[in-house]
């Protein structure tokens, strides 16, 4: 009489109980995969638009810098290297947004809170600074070639980021992505048919052959700074799979690796311009400056802050994505530029139908890999279903 008696189920019961619970979970698997495919999906835009945004504000401040300076003089290339990560303190403030936002969520880790050592990081990140350092001084050398050379040669980068990123990133291949590249090369080469209007015209006139190998440096080191990054990311993706309670990498890391990066290579491109003694050629260049010496800094100051949002953009498609894809986006975004050009400039450049042909190549280029990313995340539906 005393003793509790068991609780009894019918096996009717029983046989529904089990399966209830299961479709529960998988509702709420597929509800979460969607929340974080939006996410991605919004992030890639975002950062798409960044990309696109701030490199054309560059190129285009680029062009008036270049039009209304002593071009008798030679410009600071190490000064000009410099206004590409200088600008780094700005993401001050946004980076505190995404650590507080990430801290309170509790499922969101940054680099430096979880399981990357900082002497891991105490090596990786001078590593990635002295890649900046020497792909901002390479690329500054666009401005000794004809454009038409730098481009093609610049284009090379399509060809180095893949390779880079077998040894770095152990990326596979796929044929989408393969289509993507191929059309990103064509991005590049009919690119080679246009010209910046504040670059050199070389009609007729000899250029030093040699600066082609650091154009060609410029490109590599782009390749390797991408896919080092990502080296980065990748590990803390695999952190984050590995921990119990599903956290995702915060945003904040892209700032992150960013703020420190820039920091060093800041430090050591003012120590170059000491250095060269182009500190100075500051004032006259300024005095110089046909559009006055207010313009001038306000120039400066345009290309810093442009130069953060085409990093911010770029970084963050190799924080959601590749390296590969970053580049491809990087690429596709030079007719864009050519078409700005050529609407803000239309004195020296004209948009013709080769200049279409390249808007054509990136947006297949652009597509194909979007397809890519759609078709990989169909996939690991299916399987999770599975």
């Amino acid at each position: 009489m005393g003793h509790n008696q068991p609780t009894q189920f019918s096996s009717q019961e029983q046989f529904y109980q089990i399966p209830l619970d299961i479709e529960h979970n998988r509702i709420n698997q597929t509800s979460e995969s969607n929340r974080r495919s939006r996410k991605k999906w919004i992030t890639i835009i975002i950062c798409i638009i960044m990309a696109v945004t701030g490199q054309s504000i560059v190129r285009l401040l680029e062009n008036y810098y270049f039009l209304h300076r002593n071009r008798s003089r030679r410009y600071g290339a190490w000064t000009q290297s410099l206004i590409q990560v200088i600008g780094f303190p700005l993401l001050a403030i946004p980076f505190l947004v995404f650590f507080l936002l990430s801290s309170k969520k509790k499922k969101q880790i940054h680099i430096t809170s979880n399981g990357i050592s900082s002497t891991h990081l105490a090596i990786i990140y001078p590593i990635i600074s002295m890649y900046m350092f020497f792909q901002a001084y390479f690329s500054n050398l666009e401005h000794r070639l004809p454009f038409r050379v730098f481009t093609l040669i610049y284009t090379t980068q399509v060809l180095f980021t893949p390779i880079f990123s077998i040894y770095y990133n152990k990326t596979k291949f796929t044929r989408w992505m393969m289509v993507s590249l191929v059309f990103a090369i064509l991005t590049g080469a009919f690119t080679l048919y246009t010209f910046s209007a504040g670059s050199p015209i070389y009609e007729g006139k000899k250029y030093n052959h040699r600066l082609i190998f650091p154009a060609l440096c410029a490109a590599m080191f782009f390749s390797m700074l991408l896919c080092q990054i990502r080296s980065i990311f990748e590990n803390l993706i695999s952190l984050c799979k590995e921990s119990s309670d599903r956290k995702q990498p915060s945003f904040a890391a892209v700032l992150e690796v960013l703020i420190f990066s820039s920091l060093i290579a800041t430090v050591s491109l003012v120590l170059a311009v000491f250095i060269s003694g182009e500190h100075r050629d500051l004032k006259r260049h300024m005095d110089e400056f046909s559009k006055g010496e207010f313009a001038y800094v306000r120039t400066m100051i345009g290309l810093s802050v442009a130069w953060q949002i085409y990093w911010v953009g770029i970084v963050g498609l190799v924080f959601v994505d590749s390296a590969v894809f970053s580049n491809v986006i990087s690429v596709c975004t030079w007719p864009v530029v050519s078409l700005l050009v050529a609407l803000f400039y239309s004195t020296y450049e004209q948009f013709h139908v080769l200049s279409g042909t390249a808007l054509a190549t990136a947006a297949l280029s652009v597509a194909s890999y979007l397809y890519l990313i759609h078709k990989d995340k169909s996939d690991d539906d299916d399987e999770a279903t599975n």
